[in-house]
């Protein structure tokens, strides 16, 4: 055929719209106009289009054949499987046309309790199943895959495509995880309950041992002085030993959240010092330089009394453990808005930077340990922050590095003002 005119070529060549030199109007470049005047324009044919069309279908078959997951069409009228791509065959351990006609329950995909939960619902674009078993020729103890639907049409025709994608690697992993997980957990109770059967075991233990020489002290029948040397030398170490039952103790009730606290009204300065007399009785031989500064007036808590008197004990001790002897000791108490201050401040070894966010850690002790260690579990820390943080407080280190001594500072909420008979609940 030859080339067709556009616009109004026909106009100007033939003169008035008469019909191309061939004589048949159908294969001319323009039509009469409605009303008798000129001729419209006849649009070209465009292959674009088509060609467009053509092309697209190439690519979704080359995307159909590659995809590394399994893609299966079905008729949503019937139920049957019109096309599978090569890695649906590959899951399911047979060809291409021995899955054709069939239906997706027939090649090991779904049950027949769920093979038309897709086909049954055309209304729903996408619809997730979840995880499925793959039974197959290939996995004949079944694999889990993940399959999901989606409903469109070719055509006037109704079709759910499937994506079916393998996640067996991706569920025992995760089984794996979640078992591991559980081993870990099971472990981190057993601990517990060792520690706590370990030190209830060992305080039983020391009651007998520091009863015998509580006795041989007070009956004064050894007057040689080996025999004192020596009974010195065990109270040392059984109240050494008593201190480690103690932190054992602590965590034991601590991780398994058994700590008790029984708050009442007290005065923070009473019970600061008390507990350095108490830290310093202990440790006279280190002849420190200790500096303690309370306010004149009382300052109250609603707080454990034992309990924070452990807390300031456990801090003390720390600086007195971490100070050389003659080294200062600086403690002290103020108000600061609507909280309580309590501050221990010594020049002792100090903690390194890389070590200074760790220290309230389990098991992990201030200090250049490797050079100067002073005994003790590392528990010790670990309990002030819980305690302190139980009764509303934070509780902060502080350490220029090794050799530049620590600082540290806890803070707790203030009771309400004083009752009249102020100290009445003091105990």
């Amino acid at each position: 055929m030859g080339s067709r005119s556009i616009g109004g070529a026909n106009a100007s060549n033939g003169g008035s719209g008469s019909p191309a030199s061939n004589g048949n109007p159908a294969t001319s470049g323009s039509r009469p106009s409605p009303d008798g005047g000129h001729p419209e324009p006849r649009q070209p044919v465009r292959r674009d289009a088509v060609d467009q069309r053509q092309a697209s279908e190439v690519h979704y078959r080359r995307l159909f054949e590659t995809a590394p997951d399994g893609i299966l069409v079905v008729d949503a009228e019937s139920g049957r499987i019109l096309d599978v791509n090569p890695s649906l065959a590959n899951l399911l351990g047979i060809t291409h046309d021995e899955c054709v006609g069939k239906e997706p329950w027939e090649v090991g995909l779904m049950n027949t309790g769920e093979q038309l939960t897709a086909t049954e619902r055309p209304d729903i674009g996408h619809l997730d199943h979840g995880d499925v078993v793959l039974h197959s020729l290939s996995h004949a103890g079944g694999i889990n895959v993940d399959v999901t639907s989606t409903n469109y049409r070719d055509g006037d025709h109704p079709v759910v495509q499937w994506l079916v994608r393998d996640v067996s690697v991706e569920r025992t992993a995760a089984l794996a995880a979640a078992q591991h997980a559980e081993t870990l957990a099971t472990a981190g109770r057993h601990k517990d309950e060792f520690l706590a059967v370990l030190s209830h075991e060992l305080r039983n233990a020391l009651a007998p041992i520091a009863n015998a020489l509580l006795i041989l002290r007070l009956s004064q029948e050894a007057e040689s002085p080996v025999p004192n040397r020596a009974r010195s030398i065990i109270e040392n170490q059984v109240g050494h030993l008593s201190r480690l039952v103690g932190d054992l103790q602590e965590i034991s009730l601590i991780e398994a959240g058994r700590m008790r606290f029984w708050p009442v009204r007290a005065d923070i300065c009473r019970i600061v010092q008390r507990s350095v007399d108490a830290v310093l009785s202990s440790h006279a031989d280190g002849r420190h330089e200790v500096s303690l500064s309370l306010p004149d007036t009382s300052i109250w808590l609603d707080a454990d009394i034992v309990r924070m008197e452990q807390v300031v004990v456990n801090l003390v001790s720390n600086a007195v453990k971490y100070t050389l002897d003659g080294g200062r000791i600086t403690i002290s108490v103020n108000v600061v808005r609507d909280r309580v201050e309590l501050r221990v401040a010594d020049r002792g070894v100090g903690i390194a930077p890389e070590a200074l966010p760790h220290v309230f850690d389990l098991f992990v002790q201030p200090g250049d340990l490797q050079a100067r260690s002073r005994g003790g579990l590392g528990i010790g820390l670990h309990v002030v922050q819980r305690i302190v943080e139980a009764h509303g407080g934070t509780v902060v280190a502080r350490s220029d590095g090794l050799g530049a001594g620590s600082e540290f500072v806890v803070s707790l909420p203030l009771a309400s003002p004083l009752p009249a008979r102020e100290g009445a609940a003091q105990r």
